[in-house]
């Protein structure tokens, strides 16, 4: 069964904060902020569907670091496994952003992702990529570069 861990997902809703050389666009990382928000809330499988029906487009992929997909749909249920979690109490990890561009109606934003364990400081570096529809700015991949690692200093 193919599976990311739930922290992956997590980290794709966390708000980031900016301090790069483009900063996201307000409503870019009001939908981060949102999210998150949301996640923790969240009482239902309508809850979580309704905030990546905010998030992203009907046609978002998730890229695992060794090329797996993850569908939306997937991500969802996924997702709903967290609410066996106490609000409150569901992980949050952090995230600095490294780069953000906006070329017209498309973004990319890359950020480190990690969350604090025993043994350090663990995560990932992660790549979405963003489009002006419609609706909004809408979220249409998520690549995670590499598998979760102890961050250390060679």
């Amino acid at each position: 069964m193919r599976s990311l861990p739930v922290v992956t997902l997590l980290a794709v809703l966390c708000s980031i904060s900016v301090s790069t050389q483009e900063a996201l666009p307000n409503p870019i990382s009001a939908a981060y902020a949102t999210t998150l928000s949301s996640l923790q809330t969240a009482r239902s499988p309508q809850d979580i569907h309704r905030m990546v029906e905010a998030m992203d487009a009907p046609d978002w992929v998730s890229i695992a670091p060794t090329g797996e997909h993850m569908s939306r749909s997937e991500a969802e249920k996924q997702l709903a496994g967290l609410l066996s979690i106490p609000t409150g109490q569901r992980p949050i990890p952090n995230q600095k952003l490294i780069y953000a561009s906006q070329h017209g109606s498309h973004l990319l934003a890359v950020y480190w992702v990690y969350r604090t364990t025993p043994q350090g400081a663990v995560g990932s570096i992660v790549r979405d990529s963003w489009s002006q529809t419609p609706a909004g700015w809408r979220r249409s991949m998520h690549e995670k570069l590499f598998p979760d690692r102890l961050l250390t200093l060679p």
